[in-house]
């Protein structure tokens, strides 16, 4: 995956995280309000039960996109390691060959 792949991800990840922490905000809200110290009927009851179950849907797709970007993440490390050991090997490869070249007497 390419670098603006992963930002993308992770602009839509905490988008997702943004929205979530809207909605909780409007849901605290709502239970502090005056509104419930009173018995709700079993029809708001159930409205309600749905209303938690979706944003409980909503919080563990956000957990699940999470564990994604991890897992890409490292796993986008280890490639990043790998190419950093294959530079290293290549830079004292080269230096070996510039110090071959040094030795060599200049043609007469």
């Amino acid at each position: 995956m390419q670098h603006s792949d992963w930002m993308r991800m992770l602009e839509q990840l905490r988008e997702a995280l943004q929205q979530t922490a809207g909605e909780v905000t409007r849901h605290e809200q709502t239970l502090a309000s005056p509104l419930l110290a009173t018995d709700l009927t079993e029809e708001r009851q159930l409205s309600w039960r749905r209303a938690l179950e979706r944003f409980a849907d909503r919080v563990q797709d956000s957990q699940v996109h999470v564990e994604r970007a991890k897992r890409g993440a490292e796993q986008s490390e280890g490639g990043i390691a790998e190419q950093e050991e294959a530079l290293a090997a290549f830079r004292v490869r080269l230096a070996k060959a510039r110090a071959q070249l040094a030795k060599v007497p200049a043609a007469v």
